[in-house]
């Protein structure tokens, strides 16, 4: 009975280690396969039979389990950690396209267009009777307006780039999550028989690994082996079942409030139609990018609404060439009068940009937190839209509305540009808010060709903030101070000039485009001891397997060594035992 036992007991050793050379095998093959987590056998020591005599005989060695060497908690931080690194590469890269769209160090963006908008002005206020200085204001205009439009449109194009993105990337997360579910159906099949379907496993983390990178998840692993992945509080993959994301239909965005010339997206819940949208991941990165977006096409939609507002109304508080007078009339179109029931008279001065025989008016929506412009004819109506409602330029609509006066390329246009202050400065304008008031210091023409004192004035809206305008107590104040009574922020860009609002608006870009750089290096550090902790427990070493390699060849070696020594024995014991007179 004991021979027997020991041969059985050798035949499990020598089965136990071509187990374990076989997964020291499979180990060492797939060492370079993406997510493949190394394979050990678990040995456990047989039942033992017992004699007649009470003793326990060893019957060997069997395989309990083969198993996957996998660190829970360093995938869930993996996963925690690749969402973020998702998000802040495509934040990184989203600054740098932005970036890139204000770049002006080739002298051809908005900043040198300003700068040398600004200079034209300057070069009138004392060439006033130059008609070539005229035209180079006119000029320049056109160059400033047109690179704020060129800036407006790629931020379009940019934000419908990012929607085709997202179009795609909904795509993908759909067919992760179908491979989740279908490899959670296999698994559940193969591993019903106390089996682990190990390489079925590492396929499904690699699945869940790249699901990660889009959206932020948390996994469970249920009873039956099947993982449930959540995001946000959302189950979207439970077993077998899964929801379905869905690349909504697009809505004009002048439908919420600003114009931003694209068609937004969302993406939805199939099942429930509700909105999804990510803490975190590429996903989230991407919609926060076209805020990011948005955010400077209203920048440039403050400027353009500055300029057809403030600018345009300081334009025309001067005299032009033809030194023309008209009526003054409130914002119903009735001509003001003073006390003594004379006509209030106002220079008839073109607007600089947009069109003329209009006023441009800046408002500001308190309640949904946009702001707007306005168009009052000359009859004092304001244009309404096509629904019958008053016309409200928001966003790109503002941008494409600054274009400068069509009536300055007509032959001799230059004639209409206001070098010439209408108002002279010998009182404090700092609480003159009427025209009525106006009036008592207007100044005839006269044919001062030669006075540039209103350009000075429209050089100063450029570098000078509202408090120092008003500080000076010059004419200019009016245009300037014109919403102070009812707006916090006075114009369209606040309180500050023109330059310094927009130098404001690209420091504050430039250090977000720092900031979110420094995260993606700080986030790579972090991704790689994260990788290092899971290599350290997954990863295949070779010299741990050329080693278990060597023992478990010795191990089969020594069981076979001793199966043949048993078997030397019994070969003994049948042949040349037992027969008598031998």
């Amino acid at each position: 009975m004991s021979t027997f036992t020991g041969l059985n007991t050798m035949v499990r050793g020598v089965y136990i280690n071509q187990m374990q050379l076989n997964t020291v095998g499979h180990n060492i093959t797939n060492a370079d396969t993406t997510g493949y987590s190394r394979q050990s056998v678990n040995p456990v020591a047989t039942k033992a039979e017992y004699t007649t005599d009470g003793l326990a005989i060893g019957t060997g060695v069997d395989a309990l389990s083969i198993t996957r060497s996998r660190d829970v908690y360093a995938d869930v931080q993996f996963r925690s950690e690749t969402a973020k690194e998702g998000y802040y590469d495509m934040c990184a890269k989203n600054f740098d396209k932005i970036e890139a769209i204000f770049n002006d160090t080739n002298q051809s963006g908005i900043e040198d267009s300003l700068q040398e908008f600004y200079k034209s002005w300057v070069n009138l206020s004392t060439n006033a009777s130059d008609s070539a200085s005229r035209v180079a204001v006119i000029e320049k205009g056109k160059a400033f307006a047109d690179s704020i439009e060129t800036a407006g449109v790629q931020l379009r194009d940019q934000i419908k780039d990012i929607y085709d993105q997202i179009e795609i990337h909904v795509t993908d997360i759909n067919q992760i999550m179908e491979d989740i579910t279908n490899i959670n159906r296999t698994i559940i099949a193969k591993e019903s028989g106390g089996a682990y379907a190990n390489d079925l496993r590492d396929q499904r983390d690699v699945l869940a690994d790249n699901l990660s990178k889009y959206i932020n998840i948390n996994v469970h692993e249920s009873q039956y082996g099947a993982y449930e992945v959540t995001c946000g509080g959302i189950t979207l993959i439970a077993g077998v079942d899964r929801l379905h994301l869905d690349f909504a239909k697009g809505v004009n965005s002048s439908e919420y409030g600003v114009d931003y010339g694209v068609i937004d997206y969302n993406v939805r819940i199939r099942e429930s139609d509700v909105d999804f949208l990510p803490e975190s991941g590429m996903l989230r990165a991407e919609y926060d990018a076209i805020d990011q977006c948005r955010h400077y096409v209203e920048d440039l939609a403050n400027m353009s609404a500055f300029m057809m507002t403030t600018f345009n109304d300081q334009h025309k508080r001067g005299y032009d060439l033809t030194g023309n007078l008209t009526a003054a009339v409130d914002e119903y179109g009735n001509t003001i009068y003073d006390d003594d029931g004379k006509t209030i008279s106002v220079p008839d001065t073109k607007n600089f940009f947009g069109e003329t025989g209009v006023q441009y008016v800046y408002n500001y929506d308190e309640v949904n937190k946009y702001a707007y412009v306005t168009i009052m004819e000359s009859s004092g109506i304001y244009r309404k839209d096509e629904y019958g409602e008053i016309l409200k330029l928001t966003g790109v609509k503002i941008i494409g509305a600054m274009a400068t006066n069509k009536d300055f390329e007509e032959t001799g246009g230059y004639r209409y540009v206001a070098a010439a202050s209408a108002y002279d400065d010998d009182e404090d304008y700092t609480t003159i808010m009427t025209e009525e008031d106006m009036q008592e210091h207007l100044i005839d023409w006269g044919g001062r060709t030669a006075d540039g004192t209103n350009a000075v004035y429209m050089s100063e809206l450029f570098n000078m903030s509202y408090d120092n305008i008003v500080s000076a107590g010059r004419s200019n104040v009016f245009a300037v101070s014109k919403y102070a009574e009812t707006q916090d922020t006075v114009t369209a860009i606040g309180g500050l000039g023109l330059n310094a609002y927009y130098k404001s608006e690209m420091t504050k870009l430039s250090v977000a485009a720092q900031a979110m750089d420094t995260n993606v290096s700080e986030q790579a550090l972090i991704m790689d001891q994260i990788q290092n902790w899971r290599d350290a427990t997954a990863g295949v070493d070779w010299n741990e397997e050329l080693a278990d390699m060597i023992k478990y060849q010795k191990g089969f070696g020594a069981c076979s060594r001793c199966l043949s020594v048993m078997d030397e024995c019994l070969e003994r014991l049948v042949n040349n035992t037992g027969a008598v007179g031998r």
